[in-house]
């Protein structure tokens, strides 16, 4: 996850390579590969042209989703349940044509790229702006405190430090978080994401395929994906986990999760910002004791852009692996124009 100087289709070829060789499946059994990225981040149009073929689509059938690789996770999913296709390799990539320090500039100016012109007219609006607006509001309502932000960012960083796919590496405590260069409203550099890129491929199979695979990981049994609403509704600000709420619902029907609370025991989710931890956690039904929250440390610890959706899902399933868990959820957003019209997926996985 570390800052790369590989071009699109070796990162994409390399992470596909990889995922096929543990699942023992042939690039020629592959049926369908989905890719998650945006032309934009990657510095050239129709980028798929180079990571269609890396991803497994040479002489077969492929598609890009312009979206967190949670969507093309999910679209993976329906293409095998409607019975069109028995492996499916659903990738993303984020690897910006631009480096440190410059790419968080970078990256919030293609953020206000991404707001309806014609009726917000948006003046330096931007998805850190966004953030900031809405932690400014769970101020000044009394949800939260900004000691309370600090400790949770810092508990989150702590926590990933000796993770594998970290960039933060360091513990840090909650007068560090409040000390970090203040970003907008009450937000600190410390409390976004930790910016990362890569690639993340995850081999997809149906039952019977899957049973004949070299290495089986975990089984999806559930997912569900829900877009917010645009500006002028004002629930980007008042009920900003709204399609983490519906997407959840859709994901826990599949699943037959009845009680999330007590049938969950590890959950990855994306909260850009401490702000937004309780809402998304709210939103999934989930926050008991029982309940294992961001064992990795979440998007504080390591954010890949469009790439974050495959990244929550592993995390999810190695934390299952590592503490014997049943039943995991990961959770993902795509928080390009922050919470106005973001996509958020649920998936639901079960051990084996």
């Amino acid at each position: 996850m570390v800052e790369s100087d590989a071009v699109l289709d070796e990162l994409v070829f390399e992470a596909v390579s990889n995922a096929l060789r543990e699942a023992g499946i042939r690039k020629q059994e592959v049926d369908l590969s989905i890719t998650a990225s945006l032309d934009i981040y990657d510095g050239r149009s129709i980028s798929c042209g180079l990571t269609n073929a890396a991803s497994g689509g040479y002489l077969g059938q492929s598609y890009r989703l312009e979206g967190d690789a949670g969507q093309a996770i999910v679209a993976a999913a329906q293409t095998i349940a409607a019975n069109d296709a028995d492996v499916v390799v659903a990738v993303g990539v984020y690897n910006p044509e631009v480096s440190t320090p410059d790419r968080r500039a970078f990256v919030q100016q293609i953020s206000n790229y991404g707001f309806e012109p014609h009726f917000d007219r948006p003046v330096a609006l931007s998805a850190e702006t966004i953030w900031g607006l809405h932690a400014s509001h769970a101020l000044g309502a009394g949800l939260i405190d900004r000691d309370r932000l600090a400790e949770l960012a810092a508990d989150e960083i702590s926590r990933g430090a000796t993770s594998p796919h970290t960039t933060r590496t360091k513990a840090v405590s909650a007068s560090e978080v409040l000390g970090s260069e203040l970003v907008n409203g009450p937000l600190t550099e410390l409390m976004l994401p930790a910016d990362s890129t890569g690639a993340i491929a995850v081999v997809l199979g149906s039952l019977p395929r899957a049973r004949r695979a070299r290495t089986t990981r975990a089984i999806l049994t559930g997912w569900g994906q829900a877009s917010g609403d645009t500006t002028p509704s004002g629930t980007w600000l008042t009920d900003p986990a709204a399609p983490t709420r519906r997407a959840a619902d859709e994901a826990y029907r599949r699943a037959g999760v009845s009680a999330p609370d007590d049938q969950i025991e590890i959950v990855e989710l994306t909260a850009p910002t401490p702000a937004l931890h309780a809402p998304v956690l709210s939103a999934l039904g989930l926050g008991g004791p029982g309940v294992v929250v961001n064992p990795s440390g979440g998007v504080r610890s390591s954010y890949p852009g469009v790439a974050n959706g495959a990244l929550r899902l592993l995390e999810v399933v190695q934390a299952m692996e590592n503490s014997g868990a049943g039943h995991g959820v990961a959770q993902s957003s795509d928080p390009l124009t922050g919470t106005v019209a973001d996509t958020a997926t649920v998936l639901v996985v079960e051990g084996v």
